[in-house]
């Protein structure tokens, strides 16, 4: 992200400046309208980072594994282990919204994208082949039956 600038802003001004943009943000109703705003608000690599930081958020909050994430979204430990201190540091309304997110069909989907990526994977060094691949079977099966289910 960008940085931001070393003078202080007078804290009237500063709190007046958040409840606007805040209470714009809130406007935006729509996903194509709120794409919209997000595009012209900040760059192709903020966009990807916001985005990538939403989904580990949503990954870890569904018990993905940390090396699971790192592979899947190219993200570093460091981004992981700073969005996870966020998730336990956030404010109810965060968790809540998250959780909430998390139960729509869109994001269940998504994760089962992961879990067939994942699974297509060979097991780690070390791992027993025949255990994995029960669990694989097992995973992947479960994937079924809920793909079935939507």
């Amino acid at each position: 992200m960008s940085r931001v600038s070393a003078y202080k802003l007078d804290k009237s001004i500063e709190a007046e400046m958040f409840r606007k943009f805040w209470s714009s943000i809130s406007l935006l109703r729509d996903a194509s309208t709120a794409s919209s705003f997000f595009s012209d608000l900040l760059t192709d690599t903020e966009e990807v980072m916001l985005a990538k930081r939403f989904t580990v958020a949503i990954l870890l909050l569904s018990g993905k594994r940390p090396i699971d994430i790192k592979a899947i979204l190219h993200v570093s430990y460091s981004t992981i282990g700073t969005v996870s201190s966020w998730l336990k540091n956030a404010k109810p309304q965060t968790t809540q919204l998250l959780e909430r997110m998390m139960k729509e069909s869109k994001w269940e989907s998504f994760i089962d994208q992961i879990d067939a990526v994942l699974d297509a994977l060979p097991p780690r060094y070390g791992t027993d082949w025949s255990k994995a691949g029960k669990a694989k079977w097992k995973r992947k099966m479960e994937r079924a039956s809920r793909q079935s289910l939507r």
